[in-house]
């Protein structure tokens, strides 16, 4: 009888163990979809001779481009556009130095401020970008994700497991 015991416990924690974190799976494939939409945004980049950005809030990202001094969506590009994060995914970020002054700020009414998408990371044509972490977490979920790009656009990242 312990036997039995024993055996169902221990199968029971193989069936949890080989069920897999549904939303870590789903943060590990938005961390690997953001770095190579990032890989493939800085060769776009370097190519066309644009200028690139991307836009993060807390559930989505969005890539811009430089377009008569204003920082827009990219138009009729099926790969470099919004993307929305799975419910429950949050993505916070961080800024390593000061990101570069692109376009002087005019003086504009604060409705038009308001509406502007500001971005956060930088996307150069010279290969450069701006060196950032992003980490990609929930709360039901002992996992998170990392994703880090240096100056010269190395991109890495990792999972680290919290208790």
């Amino acid at each position: 009888m312990v036997v039995l015991v024993l055996i169902s416990i221990i199968f029971s924690f193989a069936m949890l163990s080989l069920g897999g974190d549904k939303l870590a799976e789903a943060m590990e494939q938005e961390t690997r979809r953001l770095a190579t939409l990032i890989s493939m945004a800085s060769d776009e980049a370097v190519i066309r001779g644009e200028e690139l950005a991307i836009h993060f809030s807390d559930d989505s990202y969005a890539f811009l481009v430089l377009r008569a001094g204003d920082w827009l969506p990219a138009e009729n590009d099926r790969l470099l556009k919004t993307y929305s994060l799975p419910a429950g995914i949050q993505v916070r970020l961080e800024v390593e130095g000061e990101p570069p002054l692109l376009v002087e700020p005019d003086e504009e009414d604060e409705e038009d401020e308001e509406t502007r998408l500001v971005p956060q990371v930088y996307i150069l044509s010279s290969g450069e970008m701006t060196a950032f972490s992003a980490t990609f977490s929930t709360d039901q979920s002992r996992y998170r994700y990392h994703l880090s790009a240096s100056l010269l656009g190395e991109l890495d990242w990792e999972v680290e497991e919290t208790f």
